[in-house]
């Protein structure tokens, strides 16, 4: 958001000089309004794209602050997306979406509570556990049974488990404000519906 906010200033910028520019000089050639249309969709595309976020490693996912946590581990664990196995991408997809929905619980939730050191521990030692010691595995080893399943079908079947564990982790922190919702929503039927005229 923060590149493509400076690339769209940059654009407003160059069209108020470009406008301001014939507006003192009494007009300008069309060649230069087209020159600084060009000059502004390039700057667009240039800041828009450059330069790219640094990816974020497993190491530097434990100093990320808790509310910028969920996100961070989201764009981490897209990096990995090449280095594991294919039947992995549907519960990769399922932790992105999980992640986005825990992202503004984390935001307003306290850094000390309990339920925040169960999330850090899950986005940044269990997953990034799981994905590494899945890509440490020479890629022709990955396939071979081992212990009665493979690494590709191991892999696969942890980060299902992190989906799962992470929307479980969702619903306790919404826990409050449902059951709040719900007594609210009680209170609000017996004091308009249920009420006698």
């Amino acid at each position: 958001m923060r590149r493509l906010r400076r690339a769209v200033l940059a654009v407003v910028a160059i069209t108020v000089a470009t406008v301001g520019a014939g507006l003192v000089v009494s007009g300008l050639p069309d060649n230069t309004y087209l020159l600084a249309m060009l000059i502004a969709f390039i700057a667009f595309w240039v800041l828009a794209l450059y330069p790219a976020s640094p990816k974020p490693r497993s190491e530097d996912l434990a100093e990320v602050d808790l509310a910028e946590l969920a996100g961070t581990t989201e764009l981490w664990l897209e990096g990995k997306r090449n280095a594991l196995p294919s039947p992995a991408l549907d519960a990769i997809d399922m932790i992105g979406v999980r992640l986005e929905q825990l992202a503004p619980q984390l935001e307003t939730l306290d850094p000390n509570a309990p339920a925040s050191r169960e999330v850090r521990k899950l986005l940044t030692e269990h997953l990034p556990g799981l994905v590494n010691s899945y890509t440490r595995i020479p890629s022709s080893l990955r396939g071979r049974e081992n212990a009665g399943s493979t690494p590709a079908r191991q892999v696969t079947e942890g980060l299902h488990v992190i989906a799962k564990e992470i929307e479980a982790m969702s619903l306790d922190l919404s826990r409050n404000d449902l059951d709040a919702l719900a007594v609210r929503g009680r209170f609000l039927e017996t004091r308009y519906i249920a009420a006698p005229e």
